[in-house]
């Protein structure tokens, strides 16, 4: 016996036992861990026949060697000997009665389970059937048909126990040649999901090589697999192909043989044989054998093919739980981008995997996260394409369905990239939450036709999920931003409506608010009722002139806000009217008009460089911080009005103190005039005291006095 495995890299223990008397007798031992695993291992395994035939001849048994077991111990001991998990017995019986034994054992993290065990088992009965007719009829046989029970034998024995398919397909050739001759020879799989062939053997004028996966279309073999009928050709072959309807590719053959492989009605590939130089080369005896050799291996490459299916699918599965479990844990979308791309190409072994994200105005999606060297470079230049342009994934971010190039050679679409020379097929599934697409997750492989039913679908699993991630990213990081605005505004709030006077605090908010905004250019323009003018009262980011501009009300995007009442944002003032230019960079603006109990204040005022800076949460932002500067600007104004009011009576009382402690006419208003002019701050004053005139009577008595 041989390695009995799923594929290359997940081999199994296996041991093959013969029954002699009361004794399992160790014929061949195979461990893929251990190069003197023979040496090492027990030769043989005491149990009385009874015992064996009793527990072992009514099929498989599977064990837990963790847990106990209702086999004697003997059996039990020996696959925890060899430091085994679990492990199953297969019986070989021969006319009902037990004649061999094989152990298959699994260490941790191998998964014997029921189909494998079961997949294993078939295949062995199988071989043991194939081996019990051949031995009852190989006597009487002689020449080629001992050659072909011969060959039928060793392929069904190699059969039973795959170990690597190439050594297999080997095994194949050097059967046939044996027996039909030295000719070239095709082993072609059929992919029903992808509708493609590979051909993973080839043996043509004394070298061996493969042809990558191509559609199934209008040759020889394709004929093959859709008839599932044998064909041979021997003479006027091109011909007798086009005639058929087949188109022929390269250098005809002479003679040309195939065989379908059909397993369960299916089928699964083609065995042909072909001869360049000479026509007649087979003959009927070839055809039979070849479809004997056909019928004996479908069955092993079938479900080769299948535990192999079905292994990728549970380690696929395996990661679109573990990447999920990570976005339900993880807020760090970098992080998980980073893990679910290089989990992507190592489990579903791909060439590369990407992760683009639109940006913000939606006109480009750019790369985020990469696999490889090749990925790093691309993070590093920023890569980027644009929405809906002609690429894959250009054309995936603007129409949001999936797209599947199956051969990048032959398709219009594909953007070629340097940096990932090796791509020949690539596979684009949209990161949507409803009718948004928020990115593309992008697959290569270096192979055609890479992209089945099955793993599309665990990729689009895989692309919900990371859509969700993204967009929760997104809002908790606006969540925070928001937070950390609401705070800073608040900051800006109390900074300011802690300032002595109507311009410290007004200074104060525009260069908290620049701080918030991040280096925009802000402005508080007051209104001058008696102009019906906005005058720039504070202002950071401006050349000093703007404190001299005058907007009328109504006037440019300030004005417009005053007279509107209403918040204003202009995306690109390039493109509007209204603009009256405060710096020669500015690109978009927003204007709130400050209200305080219905009147008009004055306009706050926000300048960027950059074309659509702000956005409604912006203007939400600044409508909250509009609201609280009105009121702080007319508490401020409030506030100096009655600073006015008292220093006013406090000086009315010291000249009139000073007044009443004077009692010299000419005193009183000498004092009066100094006093008044210094609390007004004139330069000069006049009083001037009224006399009465005297009447003619009193006048005369007067001049006699």
């Amino acid at each position: 016996m041989s390695v009995i495995s799923i594929n290359k890299n997940h081999f199994f223990v296996t041991v093959y036992f013969t029954v002699d008397g009361d004794r399992l007798h160790l014929t061949h031992y195979s461990d893929p861990q251990s190069r003197d695993a023979q040496i090492t291992v027990p030769r043989a395994v005491e149990l009385s026949l009874r015992d064996m035939e009793s527990h072992l001849t009514n099929g498989p048994v599977q064990l837990d060697l963790r847990d106990a077991s209702a086999l004697p111990p003997p059996l039990t001991d020996y696959p925890r000997q060899l430091g085994c998990d679990a492990a199953a017995y297969i019986p070989v019986l021969q006319n009902g009665h037990l004649r061999g034994l094989i152990l298959i054992g699994a260490r941790t993290g191998q998964d014997l389970n029921e189909d494998v065990v079961n997949s294993f088992a078939r295949t062995i009965q199988l071989t043991t059937n194939v081996l019990e007719q051949n031995a009852s009829s190989i006597q009487t046989l002689d020449g080629r048909q001992s050659k072909e029970m011969s060959a039928l034998n060793t392929l069904a024995a190699s059969a039973a126990t795959v170990n690597d398919l190439h050594t297999f397909y080997t095994a194949i050739h050097e059967q046939i040649r044996l027996v039909v001759g030295d000719y070239g020879i095709v082993i072609a799989l059929y992919d029903q999901k992808t509708n493609s062939i590979n051909i993973p053997y080839l043996w043509e004028e004394g070298k061996y090589s493969s042809i990558d996966t191509f559609p199934l279309g209008e040759g020889l073999t394709s004929i093959l697999i859709r008839t599932r009928e044998p064909l041979m050709l021997v003479e006027d072959t091109e011909k007798r192909s086009i005639a058929m309807g087949a188109k022929v590719a390269g250098r005809a053959a002479k003679s040309w043989l195939g065989v379908p492989m059909v397993a369960r009605g299916e089928a699964i590939g083609a065995i042909i044989i072909q001869d360049l130089e000479k026509e007649h080369s087979f003959d009927d005896n070839d055809l039979r054998f070849v479809m004997a050799v056909a019928n004996q291996i479908s069955g092993a490459l079938y479900n080769v093919r299948l535990l192999d299916e079905s292994r990728k699918s549970a380690l696929q599965f395996e990661t679109a739980a573990e990447i999920a479990r990570d976005i339900s844990s993880s807020l760090d979308l970098d992080e998980l981008l980073q893990k679910a791309v290089n989990l992507i190409r190592s489990r579903f072994e791909f060439y590369h995997a990407s992760i683009f994200l639109k940006d913000l105005p939606g006109e480009f999606i750019v790369i985020r996260e990469a696999t490889g060297e090749a990925g790093a470079q691309l993070k590093r230049s920023g890569y980027k394409l644009g929405v809906g342009s002609k690429s894959v994934v250009g054309f995936v971010s603007g129409k949001g369905e999936v797209l599947v190039v199956n051969d990048t050679a032959r398709d219009a679409t594909y953007h070629f990239n340097a940096l990932l020379p090796d791509t020949r097929s690539e596979a684009a599934i949209p990161l949507k939450i409803g009718e948004r697409i928020v990115g593309v997750l992008d697959v290569q492989s270096t192979e055609t036709y890479a992209f089945a039913e099955d793993n599309l679908r665990t990729l689009q699993i895989l692309a919900d999920q990371l859509a969700v991630a993204v967009v929760n990213t997104e809002l908790f990081a606006e969540t925070q931003e928001h937070l950390a605005q609401h705070r800073l505004l608040h900051h800006i709030t109390t900074t300011a409506a802690s300032g002595t006077t109507l311009e410290e605090a007004l200074q104060s908010a525009v260069n908290g608010l620049q701080v918030t905004l991040g280096g925009d250019r802000v402005s508080i323009l007051l209104v001058d009722r008696e102009k019906k003018v906005l005058a720039v009262r504070a202002a950071v980011g401006y050349a000093n002139e703007v404190f001299d501009l005058r907007i009328p009300i109504g006037n440019g995007i300030t004005g417009w806000a005053a007279a509107h009442r209403r918040t204003l944002r202009v995306n690109n003032v390039l493109q509007d009217i209204r603009y009256i230019e405060g710096s020669s960079n500015t690109r978009s603006e927003i204007a709130i008009p400050l209200l305080y109990r219905s009147e008009l204040l004055g306009v706050l005022n926000v300048e960027s460089e950059q074309v659509s800076a702000y956005a409604e949460n912006d203007e939400e932002l600044l409508g909250t911080l509009g609201g609280s500067l009105a009121a702080i600007i007319a508490n401020a104004r409030l506030l100096e009005q009655i600073r006015s009011q008292v220093e006013r009576e406090r000086v009315l009382f010291e000249i009139t103190d000073k007044i009443r402690r004077t009692t010299d006419m000419e005193t009183i208003l000498t004092t009066t005039v100094s006093e008044l002019t210094r609390a007004v701050g004139a330069n000069r004053a006049r009083i001037k005291v009224g006399v009465k005139p005297l009447n003619a009577n009193r006048k005369k008595r007067v001049d006699n006095e």
